[in-house]
């Protein structure tokens, strides 16, 4: 069965601007886990814990997602970062498509669910899958789109997307050799995705490639060092 069978057949169950639907959902949750009873609620029948899904109770799949970009104490940060996710999340889902976006950001989920579920296998902890490392894979594929779009940081600095994803990825993977074996199954877990797709669009689209953008700069100044050696 090819690619183009598999895409009609998840089509007609794709979520239509699913960037938005999940952007209201990170904003319940944060609210949800701003209490003490929405925390405890989270955990109790909402959070992925492996031991409960592989018992039956598998809604955690999908309700996990509850969980948001990020849990600040601070609503207005809070309220910051689900905003920037969403255009993050929405600029990706109109470049790939809405079929894609959806195989992206579930199949992002899926990997680090199954992680958690390994996790267990192997270690019999019944440690819950908390996707803050997800969140950056919908990040990243902005970044393979997007690699020369300017952010800004702090609000003030004009920064290319594709240093931020590459400090970002650097940090990631500098979390992957230090932590346990939780925190290496959930980076990678992150990771997986962003480099299927980096080299799905490197191959198919050719354009917002962060590698073979940088290598052209680098041969770019190499050539014109050796331009200008040859008048010295």
């Amino acid at each position: 069965m090819d690619w183009y069978r598999i895409k009609r057949k998840l089509s007609k169950i794709a979520v239509n601007n699913l960037s938005l639907y999940i952007t209201v959902i990170f904003a319940i949750g944060y609210l949800l886990l701003r209490t003490d009873m929405g925390i405890e609620l989270y955990s109790r029948t909402l959070a992925f814990y492996p031991r409960e899904v592989l018992h039956g109770q598998v809604w955690r799949i999908l309700t996990a997602v509850f969980y948001p970009p990020s849990n600040t104490s601070n609503i207005l940060l809070g309220a910051l970062s689900i905003f920037i996710y969403y255009n993050f999340a929405s600029a990706v889902e109109r470049t790939m498509g809405s079929t894609e976006f959806n195989i992206y950001f579930f199949g992002s989920f899926l990997f680090g669910e199954i992680g958690s579920i390994i996790y267990y296998l192997i270690t019999g902890v019944n440690y819950p899958f908390i996707p803050m490392y997800t969140h950056f894979s919908v990040f990243m594929a902005f970044a393979v789109l997007y690699a020369e779009a300017q952010v800004l940081l702090f609000f003030i600095i004009p920064i290319k997307v594709k240093w931020v994803a590459m400090v970002e990825l650097a940090i990631y993977i500098f979390e992957f050799f230090a932590g346990g074996l939780q925190t290496k199954i959930s980076v990678a877990a992150a990771i997986i995705p962003v480099v299927v797709f980096y080299f799905v669009v490197r191959k198919s689209r050719g354009g917002g490639d962060i590698i073979s953008n940088l290598k052209f700069r680098i041969k770019q100044k190499k050539r014109q060092a050796e331009w200008k050696n040859q008048w010295k």
